[in-house]
């Protein structure tokens, strides 16, 4: 899907616009970004941003919607499992290319119409994994938020190995017998394992979300007897 280049005042293209504010959001973070300071990185207005955009929580969804769509569509003739994992690697390498401006995914329930088609994929996958529609949301929003979630601690931080520091206070604790055995574990832990650790444990508990229900349906029923 093209993204529509409507020219907001001054002639200046909504697609610039939302551009240049990304790459301010890049330099210098979330913290503090507003129309005031995208405009000064533009070098328009705060008029502009503000006749287009509406207002800060505008512009911001609007560079949420700018990162859709670099999360390509997987192929349709995929199973549904190389589909969602599919889609999980797409919104990782968007979290690597954009790490300041990434959790703006997290903020709003939908940013547009690429957004929109993202979820038509994915909630196209729980389908044809076998679930029935009733269950579809809460496994959909569940994995979307675990996957934006590993991304956001993969460039957060939370996915580092553990620092000299954090070893010291962990040895120095009496009551943490099994943490201490893993540590050597945890220290070598990649980033790659961790996130296809995640997608396998999402995979798997679809599968037997899946297989359950196909179980109770083939399950006869008994019939009550009249004492009952």
């Amino acid at each position: 899907m093209k993204t529509k280049h409507t020219r907001g005042k001054r002639g200046l293209l909504e697609a610039d616009l939302v551009h240049a504010s990304l790459m301010e959001v890049e330099r210098n973070g979330l913290d503090g970004f507003g129309l005031r300071c995208a405009a000064r990185a533009i070098g328009c207005d705060v008029a502009t941003l503000s006749y287009r955009f509406g207002s800060k929580e505008g512009l911001e969804r609007a560079i949420a919607h700018r990162l859709h769509e670099e999360v390509a569509a997987p192929k349709s003739q995929l199973r549904w499992q190389a589909r969602l994992t599919g889609l999980a690697n797409a919104y990782r390498q968007v979290a690597k290319r954009y790490p300041n401006a990434f959790p703006l995914l997290l903020r709003f329930w939908t940013t547009g119409p690429r957004d929109m088609q993202i979820s038509e994929e994915w909630h196209q996958a729980l389908y044809d994994a076998g679930l029935r529609e009733a269950d579809i949301p809460p496994v959909a929003c569940a994995t979307y938020a675990a996957v934006l979630g590993v991304c956001s601690g993969e460039i957060g931080g939370l996915l580092d190995k553990p620092s000299v520091e954090t070893l010291r206070e962990i040895e120095g604790q009496s009551d943490l017998p099994l943490t201490k055995k893993l540590l050597p574990i945890f220290a070598d832990l990649s980033d790659d394992e961790v996130f296809d650790t995640m997608i396998g444990i999402l995979i798997s508990g679809i599968e037997t979300r899946a297989a359950k229900q196909v179980s109770r349906k083939q399950k006869p029923r008994t019939r009550k007897s009249k004492g009952s």
